[in-house]
């Protein structure tokens, strides 16, 4: 894969799990250090001797729930002014750039209030096709994902209204509306490191929003500890350190895989709805499938969903003969995971001998066409795409790079929440060298997530934040971020319909979803 979410996925794996110290990153120079930490709220949630933390009303802290030099960055004029277009001049916008679009389908899209896939976002690359037509296209859309803590503040002066504060007022209070007051209180899990400074900012807007206090709760991934959470009669319940259980009535879901955690069927309101990443929110293969029975439905309008053609459900042992087939240069991924594992971007045998001899936890797998550089092909393809990527460096070099595009939903539709950017390791060369060394993910792979003595750690220096002073090397237009949230709504929306597909009534379509997504081990995964 070329880049992922984070759903995470996340971009922003800052702390040793260890230790408390910051990873391929200076950024402890810039915060609390000492005495100033030690009774600050930065401390409260990271501290790990104690997986569960309560957060009050008036906790939240700008300083300690956004990367320091984003604090006082000046947001970028071009993304300041997509901000302040609103969905009225962003369908005027693409209809004129765009004058096949059915303009009340886009709007009658844009004003859709999604049922269970209420916040999300997409990552896209900006390419050209066959026939030279520069579009942003999808690679992935996930649940649940990361980078408000990369997103300059559009109004620098009011530091209190951001978007952690966005995200709770619109997608999670509409959630919010569906619980029982009487059921228990409002708690937020999560079971990587890379979510926990997001996790505390979301935390301490929702305590501040709703005037309540918030349980911060740390899931491990490991099968011999035990969890402080349990389900009773639909009800999540998670237990203090003082060992009292405690009802839940809304959780704001920072799961990677929350199919293992919550049921489907649950009176504790999940946001995101499990559902929502299992019909592609976390789930590679069904949002393929959601993507293209969506553009089904959009024949016609002149809207479609773009992404590289996509195999999916393959089995291990045939990935060999589709990679022959399509010409060697593929991306596979294990469809389940996130944050750039089990993605590998194939174009010379030996890279796809590594993938066949590496064990894989899940039967399936997607084969995807490889967005590729156009000067190493002597024709574009129909079909194929192309990278553009960011602006030449001072070397003249090219960099892959994507857009990660985050959205909001509210009873007015949707409302775009972060853009950020990140670029690969390495230029993009020429020509396709032939030789032992040449590594595909350092010039393909945009996620910078990557492990550190079998942690994970942040490439800090390839994320391409919105300020004025970065966001000039990504290369993106103002149109290409309208093409980027509206390449977003709608695959939103596609997930979206497949959730009320597979959720029908509050009862879980089981031989829809194996028939769409047959992968026993996954199958055995689901609480229903």
């Amino acid at each position: 894969m070329q880049t992922t979410f984070s759903k995470v996925t996340g971009i922003l794996n800052l702390i040793s799990t260890m230790n408390g110290s910051v990873l391929k990153s200076d950024i402890n120079k810039r915060l609390p250090n000492g005495k100033e930490q030690e009774n600050n709220f930065f401390n409260y949630i990271m501290s790990l001797d104690n997986p569960i933390k309560k957060v009050h009303p008036g906790d939240f802290d700008p300083e300690l729930c956004f990367l320091p030099k984003i604090l006082n960055a000046t947001i970028h004029p071009l993304v300041a002014s997509f901000f302040n277009l609103g969905n009225d001049r962003i369908i005027t916008r693409y209809k004129n750039l765009n004058p096949q679009v059915d303009v009340n389908v886009l709007r009658n899209y844009l004003e859709y209030n999604p049922k269970f896939f209420k916040w999300a976002a997409s990552d896209c690359f900006n390419v050209i096709d066959s026939n030279g037509n520069r579009q942003m296209i999808i690679i992935e859309s996930g649940s649940s994902p990361v980078g408000q803590l990369a997103m300059p503040l559009l109004n620098i002066n009011n530091k209190r209204q951001n978007g952690y504060t966005f995200v709770i007022q619109t997608a999670f209070k509409q959630a919010l509306k569906h619980t029982d007051p009487s059921l228990g209180e409002l708690a937020i899990l999560y079971d990587e490191t890379g979510y926990k400074i997001e996790a505390a900012g979301y935390a301490a807007a929702i305590s501040e929003e709703t005037n309540e206090n918030v349980w911060v709760v740390n899931l491990q991934n490991d099968a011999e500890y035990e969890q402080p959470i349990k389900w009773e009669n639909q009800i999540m319940y998670i237990k203090d350190q003082d060992g009292v259980w405690h009802p839940i009535r809304a959780c704001f879901n920072y799961i990677d895989k929350p199919w293992c955690r919550f049921s489907l069927k649950s009176k504790t309101v999940v946001f995101n709805h499990t559902i929502s990443c299992l019909a592609g929110g976390h789930n590679k293969i069904m949002a393929s499938k959601s993507f293209e029975l969506f553009n089904n439905e959009l024949s016609g309008s002149g809207l479609a969903i773009r992404f590289p053609e996509t195999i999916c459900n393959v089995n291990k042992s045939d990935v060999y003969s589709y990679v022959e087939k399509v010409g060697g240069r593929v991306v596979i991924k294990a469809p389940y995971d996130c944050g750039g594992k089990n993605i590998y971007i194939i174009t010379n045998s030996e890279e796809l001998k590594k993938f066949l001899d590496a064990d894989q936890p899940y039967e399936k797998f997607i084969v995807q066409s490889l967005v590729e550089n156009r000067l190493w092909s002597e024709k574009l393809h129909p079909g194929k795409f192309y990278h553009i990527g960011t602006m030449p460096d001072d070397h003249n070099q090219i960099f892959v790079n994507d857009l990660r595009m985050m959205v909001s939903t509210d009873e007015t539709g949707f409302h775009p929440v972060v853009i950020l950017s990140r670029r690969a390791q390495n230029p993009l060369p020429t020509y396709l060298p032939n030789n032992s060394n040449w590594n595909s993910w350092k010039i393909f792979g945009t996620n910078i997530s990557i492990e550190s003595d079998s942690k994970e750690a942040l490439e800090y220096e390839r994320l391409i934040t919105t300020d004025q002073k970065e966001f000039d090397i990504a290369g993106f237009s103002i149109d290409d971020l309208i093409d980027a949230y509206v390449q977003t709504v709608l695959s939103v929306i596609a997930i979206d319909k497949m959730c009320q597909k597979l959720l029908d009534n509050n009862e879980f379509n089981y031989e829809l979803y194996h028939s769409l997504n047959p992968d026993n081990v996954l199958l055995g995964e689901l609480l229903l």
